[in-house]
């Protein structure tokens, strides 16, 4: 069960991505959304993909600059499961 900073991130992550796996959001975004450092944001980022909630997209070569983020089918599980409980 995530909770705190990570359950915010990960809420931030479903709602840019309309809750669709496929969508990738730019993690200045989500950064920008979280309220939290930049080193503390992408801390919990990293913390969530390796529970398998969401996880680094492979950049486009027109953004490969950018640092894109999906959430998972999982991580979508995790937040209907915590919003009805």
């Amino acid at each position: 069960m995530v909770k705190g900073p990570d359950f915010k991130i990960l809420g931030i992550l479903s709602k840019l991505a309309q809750n669709n796996v496929n969508k990738d959001v730019l993690e200045t975004e989500i950064i920008s959304l979280s309220g939290l450092s930049e080193s503390e944001a992408r801390d919990r980022l990293n913390e969530l993909e390796w529970l398998h909630l969401a996880k680094e997209a492979l950049p486009k070569a027109s953004r490969a600059e950018f640092r894109l983020w999906n959430v998972t089918e999982k991580g979508l599980k995790e937040l209907s499961g915590q919003d009805a409980g």
